[in-house]
């Protein structure tokens, strides 16, 4: 009767341990830096001449002297 406790006793402290394991062998992978994909970089920001606006230099507007505006209607006003 004894040495059955003693086995389930043992069986249970092994199955313990490698589950220990096997979780911070999961935590570990977790914790690895991400990658940084192309959502997540940050972008330069350029002031609208017109309004004083910021806005990404990808949507900006540019007239033909490299001045950025934030719409085509200030680009255009700013024309005239």
């Amino acid at each position: 009767m004894i040495v059955r406790l003693l086995f389930f006793v043992l069986v249970f402290a092994i199955c313990w341990i490698v589950y220990r394991q096997f979780t911070k062998a999961i935590a570990g992978k977790n914790k690895t830096p991400a990658k940084k994909n192309k959502d997540t970089q940050e972008e330069a920001m350029v002031k609208c001449a017109h309004c004083g606006t910021f806005v990404p230099t990808s949507h900006a507007i540019y007239d033909q002297h490299q001045t950025p505006f934030c719409c085509i209607e200030h680009k255009q006003e700013a024309s005239r």
